[in-house]
């Protein structure tokens, strides 16, 4: 669950540790805790993510009324689907980039159908810094497939370019150089994971075809599965070596003998 809560400072400590207890008799995650803070924005930026939501009966809530009422919020909404939630209502990237900065926990939760927050920022047309700092704290999820066997790069293939095209006024251009920098992120994080196929045999290359990518782009992809195609054959290669010469030194342990 969120790991820190900003309560108001107004609040009495008999009136907090109710919440608490209140709160803990519905959370079924054990490893949930809270920590009062000092800084008084934390509060803000959990109902900042929030204002993308459907909760809008809490989000028109004054800030002093927010600020009183945090464990409200988690009672309505799982933190599992917070960020991504979020992410798809169209953030801003500041928002994501200080959500991820109070509460870098939520980068690692898995939302619904198997997706982590950096599967759907490829989908939906985060910024390369939100992205980067997705798989630098978690950086398993680069190479994440969910339940339909799709990794962040086959979001990032199938879908960033049109969610860019209808939600920001940039030319196809501008939005290939940003995909090239989110490629080159998951890439240097998780190369392996480029070769991968989802649940229906479909790899990036294809994806990128199908969402008319430029030559140049398509052309950068077909390298780098090349590349780990033909590093995983020097490995097989290697192996193949490594037990042929352990084969020959038992022969040789076994005459000796």
């Amino acid at each position: 669950m969120i790991r820190r809560l900003n309560l108001s400072k107004a609040k009495s400590k008999s009136t907090y540790i109710k919440e608490v207890e209140r709160y803990h008799r519905h959370s079924k995650d054990d490893e949930f805790f809270c920590e009062v803070l000092c800084d008084a924005d934390d509060a803000d930026v959990v109902w900042e993510s929030l204002s993308s939501l459907t909760l809008q009966d809490y989000a028109l809530q004054s800030r002093s009324m927010r600020r009183s009422s945090p464990f409200m919020m988690l009672d309505q909404i799982s933190s599992n689907s917070l960020l991504n939630d979020t992410i798809i209502k169209g953030a801003s990237d500041a928002t994501l980039l200080r959500i991820a900065e109070h509460f870098p926990g939520l980068l690692g939760h898995r939302g619904d159908h198997g997706r982590f927050p950096v599967h759907i920022a490829c989908a939906y047309g985060a910024s390369p810094d939100f992205i980067y700092k997705c798989v630098s704290m978690y950086p398993l999820t680069a190479a994440a497939q969910d339940d339909d066997g799709r990794t962040p790069f086959h979001f990032l293939c199938k879908s960033y370019a049109n969610s860019c095209d209808t939600s920001m006024s940039w030319d196809r251009n501008a939005i290939e150089r940003r995909m090239t920098r989110i490629l080159w992120i998951l890439y240097r994080k998780a190369p392996s994971a480029i070769v991968i196929e989802d649940n229906r045999g479909v790899d990036v290359v294809e994806y990128a075809l199908e969402a008319d990518m430029s030559m140049t782009f398509i052309r950068l992809l077909q390298d780098m599965v090349a590349r780990v195609h033909e590093n995983n054959a020097k490995k097989k290669a290697n192996r193949k070596l490594m037990q042929a010469r352990s084969q020959l030194e038992q022969k040789d342990t076994f005459c000796m003998a």
